[in-house]
């Protein structure tokens, strides 16, 4: 037997045993993880999405609504193309058919040879190529750009010749005005008849001034079948016919490219028809690169033009970039923010009287720029994205530029 004194270090031991073990349990985790975790998941910080622009909702026609019509040159592919349309009608309220109203896709060859002797000097047109478009235009309330009544390019020189062939006899004076005269009025009249109010804009003559190959005066004499057979005055005489042709709601311009090296001689070869009344406005082409003064190229040619009592558009607005270094579309988004930020601001001083600026395409792979991205989206996986130059359009505040 143990006596009482053996007895209880044996007990004391037996229950320090008891709560050494408890409390060991107690320590063990009641679930083991399913995977490993590794230092990288334990270190790496969760991905903090970029703030979304505050223009992102916004559209182009409402930013300017107030300032000047937005618009874009469409194609007949572009205008068959619902998801194109939806994007053309959302973010413009104008548009310029970039093919289809030119001479070119009215004139009606065949009929003409038919036709002699009485389409001598009426030429035969045809308008179903712009039908569709005029449609969308006046359904959806949207203005369009009529370009153009009289262009050296894309007139065919069949038109100009006695039997209405390639090879025939250039027609005499006489002969091309009248012909000029009919042409300017069919066109005039079936879109103001068949859609009333939907142009309000004229080009009525196009790219008439070279001042490299041109005459004393700088008129276009090269490849200019107009100057060949009428002279220099085919000038005057169109803008006459389109005067009095039009019902007075649409405004008459002329247009050209590179406005801001031809200034003066533009003002000059114009000066007869803006003293006639038979002119409203000059449209600046604006086919630009990054590398150009958006300020120089944009802002002082039309803040010279309104000096001289002209009405101003921006008709045919694209920034190219023949490089595809890094940076360069953050590069294009800066120059397409300072065109707008400098004519916006023109505007508003009443420095620039201009109503409407133009982007000549809707995406970059349709663009007449092949190869240098210049316009405002691009197609992605057969979806129209925005690129950064649209954002600078919209004058995105992100976008920071450089004010001089």
């Amino acid at each position: 037997m143990f006596s009482k004194t053996r007895l209880i270090p044996v007990l004391c031991l037996c229950i320090c045993i008891l709560l050494a073990g408890c409390t060991k349990d107690e320590k063990k985790p009641t679930e083991q993880p399913t995977e490993p975790v590794t230092p990288t998941e334990v270190l790496s910080p969760t991905p903090t999405p970029e703030p979304e622009s505050v223009v992102e909702h916004m559209t182009l026609k409402d930013r300017y609504k107030d300032v000047f019509k937005i618009g874009v040159a469409v194609s007949n592919t572009t205008m068959h193309n619902k998801e194109y349309m939806d994007v053309v009608k959302e973010q413009f309220n104008s548009f310029t058919f970039e093919n289809e109203m030119k001479p070119d896709s009215l004139l009606n060859r065949t009929a003409c040879q038919k036709g002699l002797p009485d389409t001598d000097t009426e030429p035969v047109l045809q308008f179903i190529g712009i039908q569709n478009g005029l449609t969308i235009a006046k359904q959806n309330g949207m203005g369009v750009r009529g370009h153009t009544l009289c262009w050296y390019s894309q007139t065919p020189r069949w038109f100009f010749t006695k039997d209405y062939t390639d090879s025939g006899e250039l027609c005499d004076r006489e002969t091309m005005l009248k012909r000029l005269e009919s042409y300017i009025k069919q066109v005039m009249e079936f879109c103001q008849t068949e859609y009333p109010g939907v142009i309000y804009a004229w080009d009525v003559v196009n790219e008439a001034v070279d001042i490299g190959s041109g005459d004393s005066d700088g008129i276009r004499k090269e490849k200019n079948n107009w100057y060949a057979t009428i002279g220099p005055d085919f000038i005057d005489y169109a803008f006459a016919f389109a005067r009095k042709y039009s019902d007075g709601t649409a405004k008459l311009y002329y247009n050209d490219y590179n406005c801001y090296d031809k200034m003066a001689s533009i003002v000059r070869v114009l000066k007869s028809v803006q003293e006639a009344g038979n002119i409203d406005g000059i449209g600046m082409q604006c086919h630009l690169g990054t590398m150009d003064s958006m300020r120089d190229r944009a802002y002082k040619a039309a803040k010279y033009f309104t000096s001289n009592g002209y009405c101003v558009q921006i008709t045919e607005l694209d920034i190219g970039s023949k490089t595809r270094a890094e940076g360069i579309e953050k590069l294009q988004a800066i120059r397409y923010k300072e065109l707008f930020y400098y004519v916006e601001q023109g505007v508003k001083a009443g420095e620039i009287n201009l109503d409407s600026i133009t982007v000549w395409g809707l995406y970059d792979e349709a663009s007449w720029r092949t190869g240098e991205n210049p316009l405002l989206y691009k197609r992605s996986v057969g979806k129209l994205t925005k690129k950064p130059a649209w954002y600078g359009a919209m004058q995105d505040p992100a976008i920071e530029i450089p004010l001089n």
